[in-house]
C-alpha cells in the first residue's frame, strides 16, 4: 500500500468582520498573512509538500491556502461544506480524495480540524489548533477508508518567528 499523508492547516488570524459583512467574509489580518508565509516557507525548506490541496471557500481559508497552491504547484479544490464543518463533514470529504494522491493539504476552520486531529489518532491530546498551525499525520488506509484511528501523528508545525 501507498503511503499516504493528511496535513490539516487551520487558517491564519483573521480580521474581525467588517460592518455589514458576515464570518465567511473575514479577511486575514498583517499577522495572519506573515504567518502563513513564514509557515508556507518553512514547508518548502523541509521538503514538505502535498499533490492535492482542499480548501474551505471563506476568504481566510482561501487566502491561507494560497501560499501553498503557488509554492507546490498542486490542485486546490475549493469546497463550501469544509467552511466550519464538522468531524462528519471533514471525514466525508476527504473520502472523495482519488486513490492516486499521496498527500493531502485540507485548510479549513476550528473547532472541527481540531477535533480531526485527535480523531485521527487517539495518542494525541486533545488540543486547540492554533491558527496557522499545521499537523500531518500518516494515514494507515486508503482515502475512502478513512475514519478515527486511521492515523499516527508525525508532525506539527507553526511559523517560525
Amino acid at each position: 500500500m501507498t503511503q499516504r499523508t493528511l496535513s490539516l492547516l487551520r487558517h491564519g488570524d483573521a480580521l474581525p468582520a467588517e460592518p455589514g459583512a458576515t464570518d465567511f467574509q473575514r479577511h486575514l489580518s498583517t499577522r495572519g498573512h506573515t504567518k502563513i508565509n513564514r509557515l508556507a516557507q518553512q514547508c518548502v525548506k523541509q521538503q514538505l509538500s502535498a499533490d492535492w490541496i482542499y480548501a474551505s471557500t471563506a476568504v481566510r481559508a482561501q487566502a491561507s491556502a494560497a501560499p501553498f497552491a503557488k509554492a507546490w504547484a498542486c490542485p486546490k479544490i475549493d469546497l463550501a461544506e469544509l467552511y466550519l464543518a464538522d468531524l462528519a463533514q471533514l471525514y466525508d470529504s476527504l473520502k472523495q480524495t482519488p486513490a492516486d494522491i499521496q498527500h493531502v493539504l485540507l485548510v479549513g476552520h476550528n473547532p472541527g480540524l481540531s477535533y480531526m486531529t485527535h480523531s485521527l489518532d487517539a495518542q494525541q491530546p486533545p488540543s486547540e489548533l492554533p491558527t496557522a498551525g499545521l499537523v500531518s499525520f500518516v494515514i494507515t488506509t486508503e482515502w475512502v477508508g478513512l475514519m478515527p484511528g486511521c492515523a499516527n501523528h508525525v508532525s506539527t508545525l507553526t511559523p517560525t518567528p
